[in-house]
């Protein structure tokens, strides 16, 4: 059984930020889960010897259970550093969870502002696809902020890409490659997980013909087939072009993930590749969403098509 049909119609161009340079603002936004706080000062100190003004949210100390702060402080801080047009930039501190209970407090379809970068992966991808869906953004899956204190120099290594230094394309070998074939389109994805979360919700990605984006962590095996089943009775891998991921981090044997994606994906014909460089790896590369990429496992590149920032 194939599942349902999305009949989205095709989106326009999403909106592309300016690319970074010294001198410019980053706010640094907790919508999700607690860090230590002495990690911030160090955050903070790797951007300002790169040349960056750092803004902290308000209430970027504040701790509730497991989460970062209150929902609606959380949502305020984050609001604020989205309609600020003296903020270039926001970037997550930290995933874990908490973002989802942020979707229904803050009006993405009201934002007035100029697209800007924001940063980060895991619990953020519920924020990536209301940015993506509703404020037609693109937007940035990288590192949260706080892995830069174990690893200070991944916070050169993502500055690279956003300040358009490196290119936005990455080649692959033959074993990564599940099924062969080329496609091209905008991405959408993120983190399993979430993004199964979001299905059936406003804030769920329009999957008709984008290329599909997953990865994940710390997920058993059933769990990774049960999401997949999900996502194939939703439609979704009727609707996409291609699906690409990244590793399955403590996921258990990757040959059974990959005899899983094999199961559930293949069915549709599309061109599958695994275990690129993004997410829960120790280099987790700065992968533009909404950008149109092209697959192709002929010449075993995957890589943007069209400009990921607003000048040249």
């Amino acid at each position: 059984m194939r599942g349902l049909r999305f009949r989205h119609a095709p989106a326009a161009r999403a909106q592309a930020p300016q690319r970074l340079h010294p001198g410019m603002t980053i706010a640094l936004s907790a919508p999700a889960g607690t860090f230590p706080e002495g990690a911030v000062a160090k955050v903070s100190a790797c951007l300002e010897q790169r040349g960056y003004r750092v803004r902290l949210g308000r209430h970027v100390f504040r701790r509730d259970r497991y989460l970062a702060g209150e929902d609606a402080l959380r949502a305020q801080d984050l609001w604020q550093a989205l309609e600020d047009p003296t903020v270039d930039a926001v970037f997550c501190l930290r995933g874990g969870y908490g973002s989802s209970r942020l979707l229904t407090r803050l009006p993405f379809c009201d934002m007035k502002g100029p697209c800007k970068i924001f940063l980060g992966y895991s619990d953020v991808t519920f924020l990536h696809a209301a940015l993506g869906t509703l404020a037609g953004w693109i937007t940035f899956h990288g590192p949260n902020a706080v892995e830069w204190v174990e690893h200070p120099a991944d916070c050169a290594h993502t500055l690279a890409f956003l300040e358009g230094r490196k290119a936005f394309s990455w080649p692959f070998e033959q074993p990564q490659i599940l099924h062969d074939g080329r496609a091209s389109g905008p991405l959408v994805g993120g983190n399993l997980t979430c993004l199964t979360h979001l299905l059936g919700t406003p804030w769920a990605p329009n999957f008709h013909g984008r290329l599909l984006f997953l990865e994940d962590k710390n997920e058993a095996p059933y769990r990774i087939d049960r999401m997949l089943v999900h996502l194939a009775l939703a439609g979704v891998f009727h609707a996409v072009k291609a699906v690409v991921c990244g590793p399955f981090v403590g996921c258990g044997d990757p040959d059974e993930i990959r005899t899983l994606f094999a199961e559930h994906v293949l069915p549709y014909g599309i061109p599958v590749v695994m275990d690129l460089p993004f997410g829960h790896d120790r280099w987790n590369h700065v992968l533009p969403l909404g950008v149109t990429y092209r697959l192709d496992t002929a010449t075993q590149s995957f890589q943007a098509e069209e400009a990921v920032f607003s000048e040249p």
